[in-house]
C-alpha cells in the first residue's frame, strides 16, 4: 500500500513539472549570430558563429566578441586562436538562423 502512495506522489510530481513555468532559455529562445571581423594583420576575414539569446541583437552580440578580440586580457579564442589583440573591426553582424 505504501508503495502505491509513493508511486502516485512521483507521478504527480512528474506531471506538475511538465506544467511548470518554462526555463529562461525556453522563454526567450536563442539564435546563432554570424559575425565577420577584419584586421590588417590577419590574413583574410574572420567569421565567428555564436549562439546568443534572442533578446540580444546581432550587432550587440558581435560587439561583445569584438571587445574580446581587441583586449589582450581576454582569454577566449576566436579567429583560429589568433594572438592578434588590437586593430579588429566588425564588418558584419547577421542572424544566421534565418528566422
Amino acid at each position: 500500500m505504501r508503495g502505491i502512495g509513493i508511486a502516485l506522489l512521483l507521478t504527480a510530481a512528474v506531471a506538475a513539472r511538465g506544467h511548470g513555468s518554462p526555463a529562461p532559455a525556453e522563454e526567450s529562445g536563442t539564435y546563432t549570430v554570424e559575425c565577420t571581423f577584419s584586421n590588417p594583420s590577419y590574413s583574410g576575414h574572420c567569421g565567428v558563429s555564436e549562439v546568443t539569446p534572442r533578446s540580444v541583437p546581432p550587432q550587440n552580440a558581435c560587439q561583445q566578441i569584438l571587445v574580446c578580440l581587441n583586449d589582450a586580457q581576454c582569454t577566449k579564442t576566436y579567429c583560429n586562436a589568433t594572438t592578434i589583440r588590437s586593430g579588429w573591426k566588425l564588418e558584419s553582424a547577421k542572424d544566421k538562423s534565418g528566422e
